[in-house]
């Protein structure tokens, strides 16, 4: 019934807008009259199913755009969030009944130039990172495969947590923009990133590689996260052939043969990954 209420509202608005240069009409009138709309949603995912909740998500958008409506929402759905409208996000926590309720928000500019779109980009690869706001750590990776075979390799060693979010930044060159936005929402995480000097590359993609681990390095606040790097890639970390297409299927299978071995130096990333440390 919300969703359907929701739905209808939005489309009368979109379809009345409150941009008309006349004035005229029943409904530009009695805007004029309320001046504003407000729009109260206590976790309207209840009863949704994922498709559902999207769905509703951009209704509630089209609400927000229309003028003179603002939309004040309360969610434990990551699919009621999205990481392009980071300004309108609100992270309520508790940390102890002493210190009561903090409020952590972020109005600054995040990104510059074309960053926003390789940002939003990656949005196609990972649908699913607004639950990052919801973590109580994140984990960034460069792709599928790190963001497949890490929390497995965690089950295996006993440290692997629920609450931890696995997000695929899409490519090295992302993870800056993920530890930025981290950052200015105080959520603890550990950027996990290749370190690309495999023996079959040139020395130009050597350094370009050099570049993109400083790029990562330098974005990091020691006081809310860290990094790691993985000796070239995770590939070769867990001893895998090269030039497989499927490669988190492959990577799977690999780690999941009965006499499939972690390294002392795998070991200890994974059990830093896991850290409730940042």
């Amino acid at each position: 019934m919300t969703m359907a209420l929701v739905r209808v509202v939005a489309n009368r608005l979109s379809a009345n807008p409150a941009t008309d240069e006349a004035g005229v009409g029943e409904a530009r009138q009695a805007r004029i009259a309320s001046k504003s709309r407000y729009f109260v949603f206590e976790e309207p995912e209840l009863y949704l199913h994922p498709q559902a909740q999207r769905a509703l998500y951009e209704s509630i958008v089209e609400l927000s755009d229309s003028n003179d409506s603002q939309v004040v929402m309360c969610t434990h759905s990551s699919a009621l969030i999205d990481i392009e409208q980071y300004k309108s996000i609100h992270i309520v926590s508790k940390a102890n009944p002493d210190a009561g309720s903090a409020v952590c928000s972020c109005a600054d500019e995040l990104f510059e130039g074309d960053s926003k779109k390789d940002f939003n980009l990656s949005y196609w690869i990972n649908p699913d990172r607004g639950e990052l706001f919801f973590a109580k750590k994140v984990v960034l990776v460069e792709g599928p495969t790190d963001k497949t075979v890490i929390p497995m390799l965690a089950k295996i060693l006993g440290v692997f947590r629920h609450d931890f979010s696995v997000i695929d930044c899409g490519s090295k060159t992302s993870v800056p923009l993920y530890i930025s936005l981290l950052n200015k929402f105080s959520i603890p995480y550990v950027a996990v990133y290749d370190i690309d000097h495999q023996q079959h590359k040139s020395a130009g993609a050597i350094r370009m590689a050099d570049l993109h681990t400083q790029a990562i390095l330098v974005c990091v606040d020691p006081m809310i996260g860290s990094a790691i790097g993985l000796e070239n890639d995770i590939e070769e970390e867990l001893g895998l052939p090269n030039g497989n297409s499927s490669k988190p299927y492959v990577a799977l299978n690999h780690v999941s043969q009965e006499g499939f071995v972690i390294s002392q130096r795998m070991t200890e990333c994974i059990q830093k990954i896991y850290s409730l440390e940042a």
